[in-house]
């Protein structure tokens, strides 16, 4: 019996580890954040915690488990993981991505001073580290400018600074800590997602984005549509995305989720990339679409287990994430749904408070779209957006009823 140690922050239904390794004499050893907590009760090795993202608890009971159970393995696929497992394969000297390739993974500026004067190209950025940083770079490279944590995911925390009025907003908040400046850069946004096994990338495709990863502010959705190899900007998508992965110290296992921007003026720039895969529904996407299941994959190219992957065949699908609204939520709709979807992912339940959307890839409702072509996609993804608009109810958050 072989064991391996899985940071799980995500819902049992996402990723059944111990479904995924039947078969193997591999047992996981689950770390997971407490809401996750029932979902994987069956497995022999549970231990949850309150506070996930930022208890170091998590971090000693990783590491006392790891010895226990001698592991010969770590996974962790969520961001909130990528760095503390890094840390702890480093640490009992475990193969994997170590230390140095995941903060080149998710801090920012490390990712972008490993990619600056290379083959794809990178907005003028920079270090922020106090108010004089920001004035700096601004006096040197004017407005607009985008302001964001250096490490976090799904757009969380993100601003566009238009104006010296916006700036002075963001100066006046609370110090956020370090994080990174950069010029805003216009056009159509696309990501690319894919999969290194053995060193090599066995699977990438590029995909654009429906509304952008902001539209969460405004309480408006956001989806996700395979592009076609023929489509103009496939192929120079897959190349800028391949580039950034040989510039980077790229693992040997990973997968990844790329971001890049086409601007008005056909130039493809760099924005970001993670070593794990997209947010929101876009791993459903990809299983929907292509019959890859992508964090399976990784899973079993971590744990040195055979690959499943076959021919990808294709069925045209989309993804759509629809965030909360600020109230109380009435009624969820869950009958009736158009024929086009395929999957559906509802977080969220009748009765309970929300203050609108918090980050691109959390959603109270997701959807995989189907369709004959791509078009059929997106007008089905607009379809179903409107459909779970007209039938979803609220009321104000200081109404009677609802939980906080």
């Amino acid at each position: 019996m072989r064991h391996i140690l899985v940071f799980a922050k995500t819902p049992y239904a996402k990723t059944p580890y111990d479904r995924w390794l039947a078969g193997s004499d591999i047992v996981p050893v689950v770390v997971t954040a407490s809401e996750y907590a029932a979902g994987y009760a069956h497995l022999p090795h549970v231990h949850a915690f309150d506070a996930y993202d930022t208890n170091q608890l998590v971090e000693k009971t990783a590491l006392r488990l790891a010895r226990e159970f001698a592991v010969e393995a770590v996974f962790a696929r969520a961001e909130a993981d990528i760095v503390r497992a890094a840390h702890l394969r480093e640490l009992l000297g475990l193969p994997g991505q170590h230390v140095a390739s995941a903060l080149a993974f998710r801090d920012k500026v490390v990712m972008k001073d490993h990619l600056a004067g290379g083959a794809v190209e990178v907005p003028a950025y920079r270090r922020l580290d106090s108010a004089y940083s920001a004035l700096g770079f601004i006096a040197e490279h004017g407005y607009p400018v985008v302001i964001k944590p250096v490490s976090e995911s799904g757009s969380l925390g993100a601003v566009i600074v238009r104006e010296e009025a916006d700036l002075d907003a963001y100066l006046a908040d609370p110090w956020r800590g370090a994080g990174e400046i950069e010029v805003f850069v216009p056009g159509q946004m696309y990501h690319v997602d894919g999969l290194v096994a053995g060193g090599e990338v066995v699977f990438v495709h590029p995909f654009r984005y429906l509304n952008d990863c902001l539209s969460f502010r405004d309480d408006d959705w956001v989806a996700n549509l395979p592009l076609t190899p023929q489509d103009p900007s496939y192929d120079r998508l897959v190349k800028a995305a391949r580039a950034v992965l040989a510039e980077l110290p790229t693992p040997s296992q990973t997968a990844f989720h790329a971001e890049f921007w086409i601007t008005p003026d056909d130039r493809l720039v760099f924005c970001e990339i993670a070593s794990r895969t997209g947010g929101g529904m876009i791993s459903a996407m990809v299983r929907q679409a292509f019959g890859i299941d992508l964090d399976r994959e990784w899973l079993y190219a971590e744990c040195g287990l055979p690959s499943t992957l076959g021919a990808p065949s294709y069925r045209p699908a989309g993804a759509l994430c629809i965030p909360p609204r600020s109230g109380v939520l009435e009624h969820l709709p869950t009958a009736g749904q158009p024929e086009c979807v395929r999957e559906v992912a509802l977080t969220g339940t009748v009765g309970q408070r929300f203050n609108g959307g918090v980050k691109s890839g959390l959603f109270l409702a997701g959807y995989v779209v189907g369709g004959d072509t791509e078009e059929d996609v997106a007008a089905n993804l607009e379809r179903v957006a409107g459909w779970f608009s007209d039938n979803t109810r609220w009321r104000p958050a200081d109404s009677s009823g609802g939980t906080a």
